[in-house]
């Protein structure tokens, strides 16, 4: 699963491990007509430690003490396929929905990490996580596991020319939010909030926000060559719709009131924030099955 996020150290990828397996249930009926299905998981979303502080007139950190009690991230899906012989065999429709709360890969399988585009000089973003928390025990700032939210649709349609020639066309939609005070431990962390601490955050600085989406259509066209073997060419474009700094830099404190040596969320070269960032993929593939 994706991990939590410690946004006040640069463990941004601070999760404390399994515990406890997901569970995971559907149900389903297939019939002539096609199928539909509704599906659920609920997984445990273990933080680790937050952030150690220094101990008073030295440079020294102290230990690692405390974390945020463990939350239940879920997720919930609905699918439907409908077939439509009356085009031709073989061709169908299928559409589905799903929403979660800290159980991102559930609705991101593929990619499961931070979102990023690079332009030249420019980058648009988008950060993915099971919840978000930070702060330190010794100040007494400390902030609960702050579940991320998030939901998507996709849609397709296959169509056969031939029994051996078939074609589908389909599109997806992805949104990825987070609360007032995830979104302000975020800016903080990377450089854009308003430097007062996490908890005390409540905008993540004027402008900053981490709310990001992405959306995608394609097709692909399949030469079944045998009925092991196939051969396939897909084209697809996809867009992000990048998280906002609030000043149009991926610098750390660039932006006016910003956090100075913030753990920086450019590379690549990249200094500016691309609001929206394009990207054509073409591939072709051949596919072979040895085993049955």
């Amino acid at each position: 699963m994706r991990l939590a996020v410690a946004a006040h150290c640069s463990r941004v990828t601070a999760y404390g491990g399994m515990q406890s397996t997901d569970v995971v249930a559907n149900l389903r009926v297939d019939q002539a007509w096609g199928g539909a299905q509704v599906m659920g998981a609920l997984h445990q979303v273990n933080a680790s430690y937050y952030t150690p502080s220094n101990i008073a007139g030295t440079a020294i950190a102290a230990p690692f003490n405390g974390h945020p009690s463990d939350k239940w991230g879920w997720a919930a899906g609905v699918g439907l396929k409908i077939n439509t012989p009356f085009i031709t065999q073989g061709d169908s429709f299928q559409v589905q929905a799903n929403v979660t709360q800290g159980a991102l890969r559930y609705l991101f399988n593929t990619p499961n990490t931070n979102w990023g585009k690079v332009d030249g000089g420019s980058e648009a973003f988008g950060i993915l996580s099971d919840c978000v928390y930070g702060g330190t025990v010794a100040v007494g700032n400390q902030t609960s596991c702050n579940l991320t939210s998030a939901w998507g649709v996709n849609a397709g349609y296959e169509h056969y020319w031939t029994p051996a020639w078939h074609t589908s066309l389909y599109g997806a939609y992805y949104q990825v939010s987070y609360n007032s005070q995830a979104n302000a431990m975020l800016c903080e962390i990377s450089g854009f909030g308003n430097g007062l601490g996490g908890t005390l955050a409540t905008t993540g600085g004027t402008g900053c926000n981490e709310k990001w989406s992405t959306w995608g259509v394609g097709s692909r066209t399949q030469w079944d060559v045998t009925k092991t073997f196939y051969l396939g060419v897909e084209v697809l474009y996809s867009t992000l719709q990048s998280a906002q700094t609030g000043c149009g830099s991926v610098t750390p404190g660039a932006c006016p009131g910003g956090v100075v040596g913030g753990n920086t969320v450019a590379f690549g070269g990249a200094t500016a924030l691309e609001n929206r960032s394009s990207n054509w993929l073409v591939s072709v593939r051949a596919h072979r099955d040895f085993l049955p």
